[in-house]
């Protein structure tokens, strides 16, 4: 994005206009020319206040106050005059071909450009200057300063949501009797009302005053808490110099000027007032006034309006705007709207040119996002929390390194080994989860009712707990939850003996283990291991054993890795605690994903769009958990237990409702319009999980499995990293696509 600005004044020395062009790049560095053009000429003075007069007589009915047969023809007819001899007086000029090249060179056609016009010639800033700029860039936008002196009065203040004072003023139904005109001047402020009620669901809070007294209104821009926006919606006017302007607040008092307004606006400006939104007539007064006490930024609409025009404009506007784009971006988006609906069908010839950007150079452009402050936990909370949260993500990683670094198995360190075999439990929670971790704390910083959410995620814990101890207690234990040298003598059936010792001797030699008078089996883990690795890696060997053999080597890791057979017996690792907390911190986030989802569609979330991109990711990073955890049922136990389905335990429940709930949040996703790119990264990377985990499970056997490469697994972290931007990032939002 390149910012511009244009400075016309009136030369000291001679009859020319200096013209300083200054061109600043995206860090903010100058490019500065200067040259001078000639003056304006009078024909096009006069063709500007012609089509003045024609346009606010067709305005008729509407937010105007006159009302003159007049034939959109005519009016036609003056805009194009001045559209002409405004690309007439400029390109006769070699001066401003010098300028328009430098502008070509150092900004390119298809950048988004900021273009302000600072001059104190009231017939200047009249000119359609955008009209201009658009030939050469189309993402151009102006704007007009209107100060003689810029200065920054206090800084953005981010609040936990976007504030708008809203002042609905005379709808001119009872100002038609009062000033006995023949124009009606009833307009549709509720549309207004409408169309602000929509950027709720993007984290706006709206007060709202209709027809509110002067001293209501006074009381209101001085509340300490501040606004980020006043808009104001109504009747307004400018004196013929358009250095003062007036509203109608409502259908008993006089109209009110910004003078009389100074203290209190000066008041809200202090307190973060960012900008002011006046979709009403003859706006340049009120905005003169405004810049004279420093307001950041202001839109106004600079001639009488449509009541038609002055709704399509803020519909459009507030539609892009609230989706963060910038307020350059936002009002071009508007304007094109406008250009297309009322000018090119002849309807308001000019209508286009109505809506004006008056700027505060001093002070940066605010996007919508920039106003809301998350509400996050205090630090004092938040730290501790994160060092937790983290240590437990790689407690399970770190506790097999320390415990099992410094012994071999299959030719790697017996840690690596693990973390292969079970991926699902002992990689995931570091290369994935810590980012569903993350999102789900975005999302708590939306919600504005902690408490109620505090019992909600308690109850989730404890739902975690309970089925932790049911995991813990089950069997087909894995291998690392047994410390080295464990060892078990266990009395089982004869049947059951008979059935092991089938087990061929070159998987594992079964005899010297069974003490058949005692009906006793002497399980080691070191004995399981080697069964297990004598079975996988002899795969030719495999394929030519009987049924009875295979089912023989199944028993006796069944049985190995029962809890029955080594409860009470002093046998577990060190690292055991800590599968209970990985289990149970994927556990819990499942579960906790389901209570904030349905929290999407609430009054509690300060920005709902924000809000459910948050628990888009979450529920994708979630489902990545899917084609880890079906190759442990597909792929690693069939191996030691002989198991072939894709589903366990558990399973039968978390698949179908974390996949139902992500078909229901992207659904959301382009219901609400918060991301179509968002909603489609998601559906792809959930069609690419299932379609992996089912039908090409060695994609996972070798990115994280037995076959994978462990230096490639850091990788993944950054891709996570990745897809978490492009979901609740504004980068790829609906309406900013060009």
């Amino acid at each position: 994005m390149a910012r511009i600005e244009l400075i016309l004044r009136q030369s000291g020395t001679t009859d020319r206009l200096d013209a300083d062009l200054v061109i600043f790049d995206e860090e903010g560095y100058p490019t500065q020319v200067v040259d001078s053009l000639t003056p304006l000429p009078e024909s096009l003075s006069q063709s500007i206040e012609q089509w003045q007069g024609v346009f606010s007589n067709l305005v008729g009915a509407g937010r105007g106050i006159k009302i003159v047969s007049v034939t959109s023809g005519s009016c036609s007819d003056r805009a194009e005059e001045v559209r002409e001899k405004f690309v007439a007086w400029l390109r006769s000029q070699e001066s401003w071909r010098r300028l328009q090249n430098c502008i070509n060179q150092y900004v390119s056609s298809n950048e988004e450009v900021q273009i302000n016009i600072q001059t104190l010639d009231k017939r200047l800033r009249l000119l359609p200057w955008n009209e201009i700029f658009l030939e050469t860039h189309r993402y151009a936008e102006t704007s007009i300063s209107l100060a003689r002196q810029f200065q920054r009065r206090s800084n953005l203040k981010p609040k936990k949501q976007v504030r708008i004072l809203a002042v609905l003023g005379s709808n001119g139904d009872v100002r038609n009797r009062l000033e006995n005109t023949e124009a009606n001047l009833s307009i549709d402020i509720d549309f207004d009302y409408k169309q602000l009620e929509k950027t709720q669901a993007r984290g706006a809070y709206i007060q709202t005053f209709k027809q509110p007294t002067s001293l209501e209104l006074k009381e209101a821009l001085r509340e300490p808490e501040g606004w980020h926006i006043f808009f104001f919606a109504g009747h307004s006017k400018s004196q013929n110099d358009s250095t003062i302007g007036a509203i109608a607040l409502n259908d008993c008092e006089q109209y009110l000027s910004i003078q009389e307004l100074k203290e209190d606006l000066s008041v809200a400006i202090e307190n973060g007032l960012q900008i002011a939104i006046f979709n009403s007539c003859d706006g340049l007064g009120l905005a003169h006034q405004l810049a004279e006490i420093h307001l950041p930024q202001s839109i106004i609409m600079r001639e009488p309006v449509p009541d038609e025009v002055a709704k399509e404009f803020l519909e459009q506007f507030l539609d892009f705007f609230s989706y963060s784009n910038s307020l350059f971006e936002s009002v071009r988006r508007a304007r094109e709207y406008l250009r297309k609906k009322f000018d090119r069908q002849s309807k308001f010839p000019g209508a286009s040119w109505l809506p004006t950007i008056v700027r505060n150079p001093a002070v940066k452009l605010p996007l919508w996002n920039d106003f809301i402050a998350e509400s996050p936990l205090p630090w004092k909370q938040l730290l501790p929390l994160s060092v937790l949260t983290i240590t437990s993500l790689f407690s399970l990683f770190l506790s097999l390194f320390l415990e099992f670094k410094d012994i071999n198995i299959a030719g790697r360190p017996k840690y690596i080994y693990y973390s292969q075999l079970y991926p699902h439990l002992v990689l995931y929670p570091w290369l994935f989860l810590w980012g569903a971790y993350f999102t789900l704390y975005k999302a708590w910083c939306q919600v504005r009712s902690k408490p109620k959410l505090w019992r909600q995620v308690v109850a989730a814990i404890g739902v975690s707990i309970v089925l932790l101890c049911v995991e813990l207690t089950s069997d087909n234990m894995m291998l690392f939850e047994l410390k080295e040298g464990a060892e078990s003598v266990v009395t089982i059936g004869q049947d059951r003996i008979e059935i092991i010792s089938k087990a061929p001797a070159r998987i594992i030699d079964t005899s010297s283990l069974i003490d058949s008078s005692q009906n006793e089996i002497t399980i080691r883990k070191s004995d399981l291991e080697m069964a297990l690795e004598n079975f996988r890696s002899n795969e030719d060997s495999v394929l030519l054993l009987s049924e009875e053999e295979k089912t023989g080597y199944y028993e006796f890791m069944r049985l190995g890795l029962a809890y029955s057979t080594w409860k009470g017996r002093g046998a577990f690792s060190r690292s055991r605690p800590f599968y209970a907390l990985a289990f149970l911190d994927i556990i819990a986030v499942i579960i906790a994903s389901g209570i904030f989802w349905k929290e999407i569609g609430s009054n509690y979330v300060y920005n709902r769009i924000k809000y459910l991109r948050y628990i888009m990711a979450t529920q994708l990073l979630l489902i990545l958990w899917f084609p880890l955890r079906i190759y442990n049922n597909i792929e690693v136990k069939k191996l030691i237990f002989g198991y072939d389905s894709s589903v366990s335990g558990l399973d039968v429940i978390a698949y179908p409702v974390l996949l139902a709930l992500m078909a229901v949040t992207i659904y959301r996703s382009w219901k609400f319009e918060a991301s179509y790119f968002a909603g489609i990264v998601a559906l792809l990377a959930v069609l690419g999980s299932i379609l992996i985990s089912i039908v090409n499970p060695e994609i996972v056997h070798l990115a994280f499995g037995l076959n994978s490469n462990p230096s490639s697994w850091g990788l993944w972290p950054i891709l996570i990293l990745t897809i978490i931007y492009l979901i609740y990032s504004d980068i790829f939002a609906k309406h900013e696509r060009r």
